[in-house]
């Protein structure tokens, strides 16, 4: 009896067309995905090594990781803290930049272009690794930064939630899919590793319950077990690498503890603890794509990949708490989103081998490059309008503490600024990086000062605590009304009072 020819399975319906085409391409179309690629690398390289041509050194928090590297004075040396402040909450980034320092032979700038370029790569490049169509991760960095001017000064920030960020977003891409099996022991390897670097160098391992939560509010329970182990094992490997691993988790919760017990108004919190406005702009982004997907009568998962959609909820809520909240955690989310919406628009629409897309990603990486590293509102050259106190400066003699004494200055920007010009130097600052880390008495005295701007009266609790070897700054155009103290204008506006005869 003659057998039936097989036939062949008619082909699913999400077949894309790249599997589906079976036309030969020319010599010219075979390098048109190679092209594509080193367009994108090259792009996303240059990104990074324009915004350093400026000069750029980020404010803030950054200043004092690369200052610290410095030195080897714990914190609690270098500012006047609450005793629950027992160790460096960041030890892990601070060994990177300490390293680095050693190995290359850096200065504190040249650190800072280094970290620059490093982490930009990590944070843009990494997701790559799970995208057939890499112009579609170009597309959605353009369309969110377009949508969020600001958003890429947040993302040259060279601070260590940057390595959390990246890390959150090569876990969406890898463990979004409803209905895995068992990962293999290399993917809970390095997904345990990730956790462990999230910890070790940002110190806020409590705050994946976040992604556990999109997971568990999705329904895959699978794989909220295994990142839950993941997560645990991660944990405390990132702790052990600290040295005090008890010691280490409990203050990252009791840090949190003490900054959300601490009930002021908005204003006077730091910028990522104060609350969203929304991001209207980012809603509107999102549904624009899902109604165009839509239209398109699609129903794949990767238009409803619900962890990735619930993550963006949670940020989305929790940032009218706390942008923080928005900003690390949804708007990650929000790029893994658009990027897998892109991917499937440009994979349905052109053939990978195609000229056209050739001109796609030109079209795309172009104006990304140019939106990313204009220099709009002087966002990468602020830094040269700002004044640093320099120790070394003769103009400052007499005018800058003793030894073992105390900066007494209502300003954060001032630690940050002067910590980083003069991370040797042998006196402490009364206010650091975080009020809520202040001893109860100074942080009083600070918020009166902030809730009184006008008033120098505000000051003189202080001035009563100062001895000879301390100092007093106040930002002023005018000499500050406190006769108390000698005044010295150090350098555009800067005031440094002293005791009459305190310069030792």
């Amino acid at each position: 009896m003659e057998a039936k020819p097989k036939v062949r399975p008619e082909q699913p319906l999400t077949t894309l067309p790249d599997e589906e085409s079976r036309t030969p391409a020319t010599a010219l179309e075979r390098y048109v995905p190679l092209v594509c690629w080193t367009m994108v690398l090259l792009s996303l390289l240059l990104i990074p090594l324009k915004i350093i041509s400026y000069g750029f050194i980020p404010g803030g928090d950054a200043r004092r990781h690369f200052a610290k590297v410095f030195t080897d004075k714990p914190y609690t040396d270098i500012v006047v803290m609450r005793p629950e402040y027992a160790m460096d909450h960041s030890p892990g980034w601070e060994w990177v930049l300490r390293f680095s320092h050693r190995l290359t032979g850096l200065n504190s700038d040249g650190l800072v272009s280094l970290s620059v370029v490093a982490l930009l790569l990590f944070l843009f490049v990494l997701p790559l690794l799970w995208i057939r169509r890499p112009e579609a991760w170009l597309a959605a960095l353009l369309a969110e930064l377009v949508a969020i001017p600001e958003l890429m000064t947040r993302f040259v920030q060279t601070r260590p939630y940057l390595i959390s960020e990246g890390i959150l977003i090569a876990l969406l891409f890898a463990w979004w899919k409803p209905g895995l099996n068992a990962p293999s022991w290399q993917k809970l390897l390095l997904t345990s590793i990730a956790f462990a670097a999230s910890a070790w160098m940002h110190g806020a391992w409590y705050l994946w319950v976040l992604l556990l939560a999109a997971f568990v509010l999705a329904g895959h329970w699978r794989t909220v077990g295994w990142l839950t182990l993941c997560w645990i094992a991660g944990t405390f490997a990132g702790a052990l690498l600290t040295g005090q691993p008890v010691a280490f988790l409990e203050q990252a919760v009791a840090i949190a503890r003490l900054i959300a017990n601490e009930h002021v108004p908005s204003w006077l919190l730091v910028g990522e603890l104060s609350p969203s406005d929304g991001e209207f702009a980012t809603l509107a982004l999102i549904a624009i794509v899902f109604l165009w997907r839509k239209n398109q009568n699609q129903n794949e998962a990767r238009l409803y990949c619900t962890p990735v959609l619930w993550l963006i909820a949670i940020g989305w809520i929790s940032g009218f708490y706390a942008d923080r909240f928005w900003a690390d955690w949804g708007m990650p989310a929000v790029l893994v989103w658009l990027a897998m919406q892109f991917e499937e628009i440009m994979t349905r629409s052109l053939k990978a081998v195609s000229l056209k897309r050739l001109l796609v990603t030109g079209m795309i990486a172009l104006p990304l490059f140019l939106d990313s590293t204009n220099d709009l509102d002087a966002r990468y050259t602020q830094n040269f309008r700002e004044s640093f106190l320099d120790a070394s400066d003769p103009n400052l003699k007499g005018w800058l503490p003793g030894s073992q004494g105390i900066f007494y200055c209502a300003q954060m920007q001032f630690f940050y600024n002067t910590f980083y010009k003069n991370p040797q130097a042998d006196w402490r600052y009364i206010l650091g990086f975080e009020p809520a880390l202040m001893r109860d008495e100074d942080l009083k005295i600070l918020r009166s000062i902030q809730r009184n701007p006008g008033d120098p009266r505000t000051y003189e609790p202080w001035i009563q605590k100062m001895l000879p070897a301390d100092r007093l700054v106040v930002y002023s155009p005018v000499q500050p009304a406190l006769p108390e103290l000698e005044w010295h204008d150090a350098i555009n506006n800067i005031w440094i009072g002293r005791l009459p005869g305190g310069h030792p």
